[in-house]
């Protein structure tokens, strides 16, 4: 996503899912390294489908079918106007510690903690009704794609909701990245848990961003200026990366490697989908994404020159269509170089009308002020950007 290739894979999530992605034996193996002790991941093909239509078949025809579960547990990831030095759609703490959501098998293995739908502690985080609230079309599309899965895969794909997401919003996010087909959303689910299981996207989010690259805090507020500053009018988690003061020369020289730089694009992914779910139950509504801001002020064109920024850029163009798909609800791209219209004019007839509509692009203060201000609120927005928030502790 660095210049034009970084908000290109912003948009890449409205993307549909084309590709015969399946998880074949050797793939189940990697799920089963977190899973091993739970439902084996997925089983595909008829028997899997037959079983979990067949144990639900009353309730599939009834507009309360389905599976419907609340997670507890995970502390917050962070909260108010708190930075975050990773790249592109991403929030988080400079150290704050953010709980790994329960597994299969810590539901199997103590059925009195977290997991248990009964006798949930006071805090628990808990999840809004979605399914009700589905229209007759996308519910359908729903229970064919639970029957599509079945009845082990949606356990599996429950464990790995982030807590404060329904199981509904999952699905339909997966459903909107494959034209609302359930077996293509099918095929992407298993992929993004087999990549679950090995990437570990939960750990990572527990770790400050220091020490997932492996470099002192500062030299990434510095450089790759990253930071969630409050909510916009929608409940929206507002996510801040200021892409004029980009380096990826000092990042690199520091030993940073783009693979770690890539593992920061997860932390943020992670940390954000965590602010949507805890939006999702503060608000009682889905919150299932989040509104991009995206500064370009001072934007070095040099950082096109870099390899690293390319492999960035198609690293978290997968990322954010393959394993985080639908998250990016808007991206707002604020004092852009005329290089910035001029790309978007030669590309933009390529992207889909849903994509095209979820970039707004405005070059002066006079422009994008008004526009930001109609999305978010003046409380939770920072002077810089027309608001009365303080200032995030990080280089700006």
């Amino acid at each position: 996503m660095m210049g034009m290739m970084s908000w290109m894979s912003c948009t890449s999530c409205a993307q549909s899912v084309e590709g015969e992605i399946l998880i074949e034996d050797a793939d189940v193996g990697a799920v089963a390294e977190v899973h091993a002790r739970g439902p084996t991941l997925l089983g595909r093909g008829g028997d899997a489908r037959s079983e979990f239509a067949k144990a639900h078949a009353a309730d599939l025809t009834s507009d309360k079918a389905g599976l419907i579960s609340d997670k507890a547990g995970a502390a917050k990831a962070f909260d108010g106007s708190t930075p975050c030095s990773t790249a592109h759609v991403g929030s988080g703490s400079s150290g704050g510690e953010a709980a790994s959501s329960p597994t299969v098998q810590d539901c199997q293995e103590d059925e009195n903690q977290n997991c248990q739908e009964v006798d949930e502690p006071a805090e628990a985080i808990r999840a809004p009704e979605v399914r009700a609230q589905l229209s007759d079309k996308d519910l359908a599309a729903v229970k064919a794609l639970e029957i599509e899965l079945g009845l082990s895969g949606v356990d599996v794909v429950r464990a790995a909701l982030v807590p404060g997401e329904a199981l509904e919003s999952c699905l339909m996010r997966f459903l909107g990245a494959s034209d609302m087909k359930p077996r293509p959303a099918a095929k992407a689910l298993r992929a993004m848990l087999a990549w679950r299981a090995t990437a570990r996207p939960d750990e990572l989010a527990s770790r400050s961003a220091g020490e997932v690259a492996g470099c002192p805090e500062e030299l990434l507020d510095q450089y790759m200026p990253t930071w969630h500053q409050g909510f916009d009018k929608k409940g929206r988690p507002v996510i801040f990366s200021h892409y004029g003061k980009f380096r990826f020369g000092p990042v690199l020289e520091a030993g940073v490697t783009v693979e770690k730089i890539l593992q920061l694009h997860t932390r943020s992914s992670e940390l954000t989908a965590r602010l949507c779910g805890e939006q999702s139950s503060k608000l009682g509504h889905d919150v299932s994404n989040a509104l991009i801001i995206m500064d370009t002020q001072g934007w070095d064109s040099n950082n096109l020159k870099s390899k690293g920024a390319f492999d960035w850029a198609r690293g978290i163009a997968k990322s954010d269509t393959e394993y985080y798909p639908e998250r990016t609800g808007q991206l707002i791209i604020i004092n852009a170089p005329s290089s910035v219209n001029y790309f978007y004019r030669a590309v933009s007839w390529a992207l889909p009308e849903k994509a095209r509509n979820q970039i707004k692009i405005f070059a002066g203060r006079e422009q994008w002020e008004p526009a930001l201000l109609e999305l978010v609120d003046a409380s939770q927005l920072s002077p810089e950007y027309g608001g009365s928030a303080p200032s995030p502790d990080v280089s700006m």
